[in-house]
């Protein structure tokens, strides 16, 4: 009995011993910028500001990439050292990045400064990019916990490509030659399309061959109330590529509706394959939507 009294009291102070670390609060469509105020007034606000408080291409209106909030050291505590993702930027210190620092669910990234806004720019460019990739990440693994795992493995081995098709979604069409899955709430102003689709390329120039294509699939199938209204590619509007990925606009044809649109392409024996997402959703902002379209395509 000695021995066990002795067990028992070893293994509770062993258990004391544990770090319990809180859950992350805040969201990920914001960055807490930890800097002293001068530093911040004089060098780092515009930088923050034209980098991780970029617009996102391919909308109608400004939408910054990040909320970018500042605080000082003496007041960085309490509820923001928990905040989901935090940025340091201080003189003299070591740069580093660490996982769950005071909170699960967090990324505490640590910047010295230099006084060269060359390197500065650089450097939050590249921050930015981890902040948009683990934000993605994120997303994506949170959908794939309940998406829609025959539909996905019907893709996977149609068109070769990893798409996530969410829950809410209901699927239109899942044949050899198309996919269309849609979102279209009775109470809610809100409509959400996918396509996954693919084609043999002739074109010189692939990237029109890839608008004109997926224009025609949004014409063919994405028909108004009204005779003569479709869905197509807001020409005066011209799409923002990069890596893969065209961000444009769509409207309605004799119409109102319009809203964003992504599109990725992929190389799979010699087909361009064609993953898309578009959005109507007049009353909301769009960051979120297109960040969750940039997570599943």
């Amino acid at each position: 009995m000695r021995y066990l009294t002795v067990f028992l009291f070893f293994l509770s102070a062993c258990s004391d011993g544990i770090k319990t670390l809180p859950s992350s609060t805040g969201i990920l469509s914001e960055v807490i910028f930890v800097v002293e105020d001068l530093l911040w007034e004089n060098h780092v606000k515009d930088v923050a500001f034209r980098t991780f408080g970029a617009p996102i291409g391919g909308l109608a209106q400004d939408e910054s990439s990040f909320r970018v909030i500042q605080v000082n050291h003496s007041e960085f505590k309490s509820i923001l050292k928990t905040h989901k993702n935090i940025l340091i930027i201080a003189k003299n210190v070591n740069t580093s990045n660490q996982h769950d620092k005071w909170a699960n669910g967090q990324l505490v990234v640590q910047l010295e400064f230099m006084p060269n806004i060359t390197k500065l720019t650089k450097d939050l460019i590249k921050l930015k990019a981890i902040f948009d990739f683990r934000e993605i990440r994120i997303l994506r693994n949170s959908i794939s916990k309940s998406s829609q795992k025959i539909q996905e493995n019907h893709i996977k081995d149609q068109f070769n490509i990893e798409t996530l098709i969410p829950l809410e979604y209901t699927i239109i069409k899942d044949t050899v030659a198309l996919f269309w899955a849609t979102y279209n709430p009775d109470k809610k102003e809100e409509i959400k399309h996918l396509f996954v689709f693919s084609f043999e390329s002739k074109a010189i120039n692939i990237n029109q061959e890839v608008l004109k294509k997926t224009d025609s699939i949004f014409a063919k199938y994405l028909i108004g109330a009204k005779h003569g209204q479709y869905v197509k590619i807001e020409d005066r509007f011209t799409p923002i590529y990069y890596e893969n990925t065209y961000r444009g606009l769509w409207r309605l044809e004799l119409g109102f509706m319009g809203g964003p649109f992504v599109i990725k392409t992929y190389i799979n024996d010699k087909k361009i394959v064609v993953s898309a997402g578009l959005i109507f959703a007049p009353n909301d902002r769009k960051r979120d939507y297109i960040r969750t379209l940039d997570a599943i395509l």
